[in-house]
């Protein structure tokens, strides 16, 4: 019968502990899955990506199409936004007007091409489901503008 009892309260301290490390891990856990982003919402500082691109030699002469991130890396979806998102932050002067579209992870082409004007937000995909990964297509033409530089939300 000794043995028995003392292995009661062990058996309680071990049950006790486990839950402890668990309720530890899983507090780390939500507390490392808010970002400020995340907290911030959507189309609010701080955002999800900055995008940009200059030819401030003015080398290269006509559209252009850069795709963002550069691979082998791509973005994510998360739960901030329902759609994908990019507003221009450009100046209208030297940093124009621009078309995105979204490029998902494993497939050879964009779903559709939207204009963005300078000061602008437009939703680039709607409805994607939280942890897409895709690719920003940026086509900006370069023998008229210096560049773009855009905000992206998702």
């Amino acid at each position: 019968m000794s043995a028995r009892t003392s292995a009661r309260p062990h058996r309680r301290l071990t049950r006790l502990a486990a839950a402890a490390v668990a309720l530890t891990t899983v507090t780390a856990g939500l507390v490392g899955v808010s970002t400020p982003a995340q907290a911030a919402g959507c189309r609010a500082a701080p955002y999800s990506a900055k995008l940009a691109a200059a030819d401030v030699y003015m080398m290269y002469d006509g559209p252009e199409v850069i795709s963002y991130p550069k691979y082998p890396s791509y973005y994510r979806t998360t739960s901030q936004c329902r759609d994908i998102q990019i507003r221009n932050t450009g100046n209208g002067t030297d940093y124009g007007p621009f078309d995105a579209c979204i490029n998902f992870y494993g497939r050879a082409t964009c779903n559709y091409w939207t204009h963005v004007p300078v000061g602008q937000w437009r939703n680039l995909a709607t409805n994607v489901k939280d942890g897409t990964k895709f690719y920003v297509w940026v086509r900006i033409d370069m023998g008229r503008y210096y560049g773009f530089t855009a905000v992206g939300d998702w």
